[in-house]
């Protein structure tokens, strides 16, 4: 991590804003998540779908909620596509999503308590097509290797001994191992893609999701026959740190270009998107529109 330039970028990501610290430990996080929502209270719906998750977002234990930091980027994506609705819908690469879901836990390996967590899902009007996304803000300044846990080196481990879940741990050593690289960001792309796979597949995967999300809006996700994946990234416009956004980007297609053929079959037209490309695209009220470009997109290289 680079913690000066961390904070650096923060500070410039306050001044055009306001709202109370979290306290004089935690000066770059908010005290009321409130404060970090455009539009105020997060809805009972999407606070469910936070709740349901594992990645302790909204509540406060040792340390504050992980998204009351002001570079929270599951709170990001939230602010971007919180919005989403039957009437409020946005197209990506020719498919257009009416409905979306955040915090979407996909299981990877049978016996493992932690499933993957990815940011947001979004579901088209016929409710076919699924896209999950990873949101990233400033991660991206934490570099070095962070492999996978030894229960990933044994297939056996896994819902399905197939060669597509296979043939993508096999490619991805060469990935997570690689020096001055953000390499936890491509670990989690490997999760994601292994919880899409289990969830295409495998038919104990898929129940194991039904029964979590029973009583959720969440479960219409099984209704697909076609899922994707893909990463939305912002990129400051400090240039040291755009330097390194720009080399994990790099990373990343480096690794979408050697993702096995039948892994493939999860990545669309767009793999990598900036947040400034969804700002561009993202059809929301004008007064939304202001508020994100003030907050972050005047910030955003």
């Amino acid at each position: 991590m680079s913690p000066n330039l961390r904070d650096t970028i923060r500070k410039e990501l306050i001044k055009n804003r306001e709202y109370t610290k979290f306290s004089d430990d935690y000066k770059f996080y908010v005290h009321d998540i409130c404060e970090n929502l455009i539009g105020g209270k997060m809805s009972d719906e999407h606070k469910m779908m936070f709740d349901e998750a594992s990645g302790s977002e909204l509540k406060d234990r040792f340390v504050p909620a992980k998204a009351k930091a002001i570079d929270s980027s599951s709170i990001l994506s939230y602010n971007f596509f919180r919005h989403v609705n039957e009437k409020c819908t946005i197209e990506i690469d020719g498919v257009t999503y009416n409905k979306v879901f955040f915090e979407v836990q996909l299981k990877t390996l049978p016996k493992s308590n932690k499933p993957a967590n990815i940011d947001v899902a979004l579901v088209s009007k016929d409710e076919k097509k699924v896209l999950f996304i990873e949101s990233k803000f400033l991660e991206f300044l934490e570099l070095g290797s962070d492999e996978l846990s030894d229960s990933y080196k044994d297939i056996k481990n896994f819902y399905n001994d197939n060669e597509e879940i296979k043939s993508l741990l096999e490619m991805s050593k060469k990935f997570t191992s690689k020096k001055n690289r953000y390499n936890y960001g491509i670990k989690q792309n490997i999760c994601h893609l292994i919880g899409i796979s289990n969830l295409n597949k495998s038919e104990t995967a898929k129940e194991w999701f039904e029964k979590k999300y029973k009583d959720s809006p969440t479960v219409k996700i099984l209704n697909a026959d076609s899922y994707r994946f893909m990463n939305i990234i912002f990129s400051p416009s400090n240039e040291k740190a755009k330097e390194m956004c720009k080399a994990y980007i790099d990373h990343l297609s480096s690794f979408q270009k050697s993702l096995p053929k039948k892994m493939k079959q999860y990545i669309g037209k767009t793999f990598i998107m900036t947040y400034r490309k969804l700002y561009d695209i993202i059809p929301v009220e004008k007064d939304v529109k202001e508020e994100l470009f003030k907050r972050y997109i005047d910030f955003h290289s």
